[in-house]
């Protein structure tokens, strides 16, 4: 028969299509997902628990604020601290949690500004967790330390 080669090297050549395509779309629904277990997570969990740590600066007096790009599902949200005096030290900073796409996990990021600094960088732990392991517990101490740390200053040194 003619054209034999040409029939089945062009059926392997559409499968190997199909093959890739639907890898593709697995991919992108995997993303998908994980980019809506990461704003649930964050209106939650995460988002409550700021907001619990911003309640507490409120009410000593000091400024705080969760800081949540709402039109991003999957976009950081931050925790903002002010605990500076107008002729003290300056003590701000920001602490954020966001979403890795890549790696489909969440990691923690501190920045802190001094008087002197015109620009912060925020600088992510190189750990990275998995949903499963973003537990209120987790935010709670991570976000406690970070406010104390602030207090001690040792954010600064």
């Amino acid at each position: 028969m003619a054209y034999e080669r040409l029939d089945e090297a062009l059926r392997q050549l559409k499968k190997d299509r199909e093959r890739a395509e639907a890898t593709e779309n697995q991919r992108k629904r995997a993303g998908e997902e994980a980019r809506i277990r990461f704003a649930r997570i964050k209106s939650a969990v995460i988002g409550p628990i700021f907001d619990e740590v911003v309640a507490r600066l409120v009410a000593e007096g000091f400024f705080g604020e969760t800081v949540d790009e709402q039109n991003d599902a999957s976009g950081p949200i931050s925790l903002d601290v002010n605990l500076s005096e107008d002729d003290g030290p300056s003590r701000q900073g920001r602490l954020q949690v966001r979403f890795d796409s890549d790696k489909h996990t969440c990691g923690f990021g501190k920045s802190t500004s001094a008087k002197t600094a015109s620009t912060t960088q925020i600088m992510f732990d190189d750990r990275h967790y998995k949903f499963e392991e973003v537990t209120e517990e987790l935010v709670r101490e991570t976000a406690e330390q970070f406010v104390l740390d602030l207090i001690a200053e040792t954010l600064f040194s």
